[in-house]
């Protein structure tokens, strides 16, 4: 969805111009050789920072009022534990199947019959997300300013491709990096490597915008910038290093780029 002129001129104004309160904020702890990191060039979103991902809860309470949420809740528990399982296995099979079998075994542990077509029609909702309010603008400022852009998520390819078409976030990003690219979902360190890959930078110059907290985590490890755009306004993992900044919406990034 994209932003009023206004909204957009505003965010334009504050990412361009690194507004003082995200430099403030970003200065704050930080030692001098941290001020002469290397500027950001490009920067990679998991997927769920820019595309909202409640519909595929509300597309299944739809379906069944009384149970939905919670079969909601421990499908996507389900599938994360899936996706880690494969991966430290060293198995893939990509998003859409994990998602699927992720369903299955949850609706069965809940004893509720959920035929495939039932199940194939939910998984397909994450091919049809719509935008979070603050997406356009701010893509659109990153653009402008220079910034490289892409995914790097879970997601299928298709899913990705789909998604960005239908919210025209394809005019400011770069293809999509979706882990089907290297068969390994993440936190593995090859999925987060594709950015390196792709933009032909040092990680040093490469920003990462993450939803989960886990995912933040991850990409620290690898030894990325990174803002945690807590959308959800979840616990913060307890390990370390922590994120570089954290916001419930994208002002985040502002910050990020200045430390």
């Amino acid at each position: 969805m994209i932003l009023p002129s206004l909204a957009r001129r505003g965010v334009l104004l504050s990412i361009l111009s690194a507004t003082a309160i995200g430099g403030h904020a970003a200065a704050q702890g930080r030692s001098t050789a941290a001020s002469r990191r290397p500027a950001i060039k490009a920067l990679a979103f998991d997927g769920f920072t820019l595309l909202d991902p409640r519909p595929v809860s509300a597309a299944m309470v739809q379906l069944l009022p009384e149970k939905g949420a919670q079969l909601a809740s421990a499908w996507a528990n389900k599938l994360f534990a899936l996706s880690w399982l494969e991966t430290a296995a060293g198995r893939y099979s990509g998003f859409a199947a994990i998602a699927d079998a992720a369903l299955d075994f949850s609706a069965q542990a809940m004893g509720i019959d959920l035929p495939p077509q039932q199940r194939h029609a939910l998984v397909a909702v994450y091919g049809r997300l719509p935008a979070w309010s603050d997406t356009a603008a701010t893509l659109e400022a990153l653009a402008t300013s220079g910034v490289r852009l892409a995914f790097l998520s879970n997601l299928g390819a298709d899913m990705l491709q789909s998604n960005m078409r239908a919210n025209g976030l394809d005019q400011w990003m770069d293809a999509p990096l979706s882990t089907d690219q290297v068969r390994a979902f993440k936190p593995s360190p090859h999925a987060y490597a594709m950015a390196e890959v792709h933009f032909g930078l040092p990680r040093a110059e490469i920003g990462f915008v993450a939803f989960g907290g886990w995912d933040a985590l991850g990409a620290r490890w690898y030894g990325y910038r990174t803002a945690w755009i807590n959308r959800l306004g979840v616990t913060e993992e307890t390990l370390t290093p922590r994120p570089d900044a954290i916001a419930r919406d994208l002002s985040a990034i502002a910050v990020l780029r200045q430390v």
